[in-house]
């Protein structure tokens, strides 16, 4: 059942996300009264905006002066619209500028007092990512192998988060038989809530409960924590793929957000 109010606690966890990025190299962060949004030299994902609450006489403005800036970084753009994004044509606006609803997510939370009991699978350890050096190595269980400058991008920013935010930001992995990455999440914490994100487990390791694992975890550890800088709930974003693994690991649905998307370039359109 949807809830508006843990679904604005995902974006606020979303929005805090972004905020958190704006040192890392390769990165630009603008937190405007109206919507946050970021540039990247990483993956498509992280080229979006969100919390779009824009003036219905400024939104079409506001939209052409940030894809312009999406145009001079050579990158397409994303949005994520939640449910109290406005104006209330936003969809249309967004149509009329080439973007296309890709899919709708689920938002998912979980009461952190209330965490099933997980075991976790033979032969797999799940700790804090020691260094993020090994994934030169074996290859990332989200972002693949790093072998492209947009995956290098992707593992420096988990190496600076980690530096820059040590009480806030956690990488966790699992590891199998000769300390090989099988699964790997990363987690942030704002206002006593854990956000995840860039949850993955290898192709070939799913299936065997190491995910819902990893985020048993990962949620514990975060219960855990003291007051000061642990959390009560956890929050994310999830793919079909994954949504029986967040069950597993005691998430619920409580909302949808739209993902719009445009790629580069479309010189036809309105900018």
């Amino acid at each position: 059942m949807a809830s508006p109010t843990l679904g604005s606690v995902i974006t606020s966890n979303l929005e805090a996300w972004y905020a958190a990025q704006s040192d890392v190299p390769g990165v630009e962060v603008h937190r405007d009264p109206d919507i946050t949004w970021m540039l990247s030299n990483g993956t498509t994902w992280s080229n979006s905006g969100m919390s779009l609450r824009f003036d219905a006489n400024k939104a079409g403005r506001r939209l052409g002066q940030i894809l312009k800036r999406y145009t001079q970084h050579g990158r397409g753009a994303g949005f994520w619209v939640d449910e109290d994004a406005t104006p209330g044509n936003i969809a249309d606006l967004l149509k009329d500028r080439g973007f296309r609803c890709r899919k709708r997510f689920p938002g998912m939370c979980c009461d952190l007092a209330k965490l099933p009991r997980i075991a976790t699978p033979k032969g797999i350890r799940i700790l804090q990512t020691p260094h993020h050096s090994m994934y030169l190595r074996h290859p990332h269980p989200y972002f693949g192998p790093i072998t492209t400058a947009i995956r290098r991008h992707e593992l420096n920013r988990l190496a600076h988060m980690a530096a820059q935010w040590p009480k806030r930001f956690f990488d966790f992995v699992a590891l199998a038989a000769g300390n090989r990455p099988v699964g790997a999440c990363s987690m942030f914490l704002n206002d006593g809530v854990a956000g995840f994100y860039d949850v993955g487990v290898l192709k070939e390791e799913r299936n065997k409960g190491i995910g819902s694992a990893m985020l048993a975890h990962a949620v514990r550890f975060a219960r855990e924590r003291p007051s000061e800088n642990g959390a009560t709930q956890a929050v994310l974003l999830a793919s079909g793929m994954g949504y029986g693994m967040y069950q597993r690991a005691g998430f619920r649905e409580v909302c949808k957000i739209a993902y719009w998307y445009r790629a580069f370039p479309d010189t036809s359109l309105k900018a």
